[in-house]
């Protein structure tokens, strides 16, 4: 302020020039003093932290819906786990999706496989659109019974809410509204689990579960918190989660059933959602004619790292070192 003052008292003191001059020289003195040296060290001096400021997320994507997705070989993505579902026994089939940008990448068995438990996803948000249709909460033992069918994979909770959201034929419409073509011809009139379908259908049905607009935004973000609630033991597969991804995670719904005769199903189904818990990928990893839950299961974990591990690379713009398509593994045998 010392050095602002000369200027500020020449301006109201106008009749008084004499002592103006006298404080300006003064100050002018003065000032060399009061300034800070050049060699000074700048820690002596500190400035007051800044808050840090986060970035603001980008525009949400359009996402093309799973008719217009470009399907791909899946060594495009990931060689690895191409190789991994050639030395795997049975059958197995895989599908990853892009949302933001409709890019699709298939490898394994392109057989329809049934759903089983990963079904149940489906059928909670067809029940949270029952009830929003309705204009009504679900009741507390209607959300209890959804929270042990997703987060525990309790079949007995799946009667009482097809019942309450109008059955088989209410699935099968809701598979017809979010233009799942594979899941409705293929549908089970009987029994919700055994409805059919490839591991491209699964990555569609939860690619609409996540960004369709058919859905209200309040059903599919009730949804998405329901399969972040999945238990530790019921996480497996396509959960396998992007580690070298801050801020990712992978939402998941399993499912294994034993079929006499035809040995051990299994089947994961997730929805990966980025930094801004935005959907951006959708995973599908299904199995049949296995012969041991520990092996399968480990060797779809395998399979899903494999896949985690080529989308942290193809996020981060860098070239990974396996996805060169070898000639044998370029077409199924």
């Amino acid at each position: 302020m010392l050095l602002r003052t000369p200027r500020l008292l020449a301006g109201r003191w106008r009749t008084a020039p004499t002592l103006c001059a006298a404080i300006c020289a003064l100050a002018a003195l003065l000032a060399p003093q009061l300034a800070l040296p050049r060699s000074a060290d700048a820690a002596q001096f500190p400035l007051a932290a800044l808050p840090e400021i986060e970035p603001l997320p980008p525009p949400p994507p359009e996402y093309p819906a799973p008719s217009a997705w470009t399907p791909r070989p899946l060594c495009e993505l990931s060689n690895d786990a191409q190789a991994l579902l050639y030395r795997t026994p049975g059958r197995t089939g895989v599908a990853v999706a892009d949302l933001a940008e409709g890019a699709l990448w298939v490898g394994g068995d392109d057989q329809l496989f049934a759903l089983h438990s990963v079904a149940k996803a489906p059928i909670a948000w067809l029940t949270l659109a029952a009830a929003e249709s309705r204009g009504e909460p679900l009741s507390r033992n209607l959300a209890e019974q959804m929270r042990q069918m997703i987060a525990w994979s309790n079949n007995d909770a799946v009667a009482t809410l097809l019942s309450y959201a109008g059955g088989l034929p209410a699935l099968r419409d809701f598979y017809a509204a979010l233009e799942l073509d594979g899941l409705v011809a293929n549908f089970h009139q009987f029994s919700w689990g055994r409805t059919r379908g490839s591991a491209v259908d699964v990555a569609a049905a939860y690619a609409q579960l996540a960004v369709s607009d058919a859905l209200s935004p309040a059903i599919r973000e009730r949804g998405l918190d329901l399969l972040d609630a999945v238990v530790p033991e019921q996480r497996w597969g396509a959960a396998s989660p992007p580690t070298q991804l801050r801020g990712w995670s992978a939402l998941v719904k399993t499912g294994q059933f034993a079929e006499p005769g035809e040995g051990l199903r299994l089947n994961s189904a997730a929805i990966w959602l980025d930094e801004w818990e935005r959907p951006r990928y959708v995973v599908a990893i299904m199995a049949a004619e296995q012969r041991h839950w520990g092996l399968s299961i480990e060797r779809q974990n395998h399979i899903g790292q494999a896949l985690s591990t080529a989308i942290a690379h193809r996020e981060h713009n860098s070239q990974h070192p396996n996805t060169t398509c070898a000639p044998t593994l370029a077409a199924p045998p």
